[in-house]
């Protein structure tokens, strides 16, 4: 998922209103107050241990391109180190994690690291994409979300879809949202407006074909993760036409794939300008 989201973000620089260095680079640790169940499933899930590590190195980032793997063990960001020692040095801690929150806003990016017993050390100069961050939920309901420039996928959404076209719709109507600024801090009273919701989320839909097709995915897949998500709704709310803020189901499979048809279009004769 987050390869799929750094493609979107990638390609649609221009469109953005907020821009920032991307890295790719996910940097988690055991926390001893958690339950030794836990701990253990952490482990053996993501490999963490009570130091810094990369658990997540997205595909094709500048920290892959540069050779950080996940498991590596992080012992300094842009100079910081990571307190060694049987004490817990709360303030050394937080010192190193601000460096690395603020190191991702920064142009360049000095991580050093362990491999096994061998130090190894990364320059990383970060790559320009869309100031937005996308997430991944651990949730039971078929739903995501954007406030800000933050981007909520739930787990059982992410496991409904059937390929990455429609995974990257999903993220694409996400990111639309960001870049029209549609939500935010000051932003909560037109959210919850039905009619205002009605018309942000079709600017959403439109946008969001466009900036998965920018990205190299197929813009007809936006009508399928839909349709397919639609199919999820209880014999009751399907009956009933319970729609909330978005278009009568049929209605809105015809808008995206008319979209797609215009998408497409739309790409090609940029494509011949060039």
């Amino acid at each position: 998922m987050a390869a799929i989201a750094q493609k979107i973000l990638a390609a649609n620089l221009e469109s953005c209103p907020r821009k920032s260095p991307q890295y790719g680079l996910g940097l988690a640790r055991l926390d001893e107050a958690s339950s030794p169940q836990l701990r253990l499933a952490l482990t053996e899930a993501l490999g963490l241990r009570e130091y810094p590590t990369a658990f997540a190195v997205v595909p094709g980032s500048v920290s892959a391109l540069a050779g950080i793997r996940a498991g590596d063990r992080i012992v300094a960001i842009n100079g910081v180190k990571w307190p060694t020692g049987d004490g817990l040095d709360v303030s050394a801690r937080k010192a190193f994690w601000d460096a690395f929150q603020s190191g991702q806003q920064s142009a360049v990016l000095q991580v050093d690291a362990e491999r096994g017993d061998q130090p190894v050390q990364f320059h990383l100069t970060g790559k320009p994409s869309c100031t937005a961050s996308v997430f991944l939920i651990n949730q039971s309901s078929e739903n995501a979300t954007a406030f800000g420039s933050s981007i909520e996928i739930h787990s059982a959404l992410e496991a409904l879809l059937q390929d990455d076209s429609e995974l990257a719709f999903i993220i694409s109507h996400e990111v639309a949202h960001v870049i029209l600024e549609h939500s935010g801090p000051g932003k909560e009273a037109q959210i919850k407006d039905k009619v205002v919701r009605q018309r942000i989320e079709i600017e959403a839909d439109e946008l969001g074909v466009l900036l998965m097709a920018r990205a190299g995915f197929d813009p007809a897949a936006a009508a399928r993760a839909e349709s397919r998500r639609y199919q999820t709704n209880g014999p009751v709310t399907r009956g009933l036409g319970l729609n909330g803020v978005y278009m009568p189901p049929k209605e809105r499979d015809a808008f995206l794939a008319k979209r797609a048809d215009e998408v497409r279009l739309q790409l090609e004769a940029e494509a011949g300008k060039r």
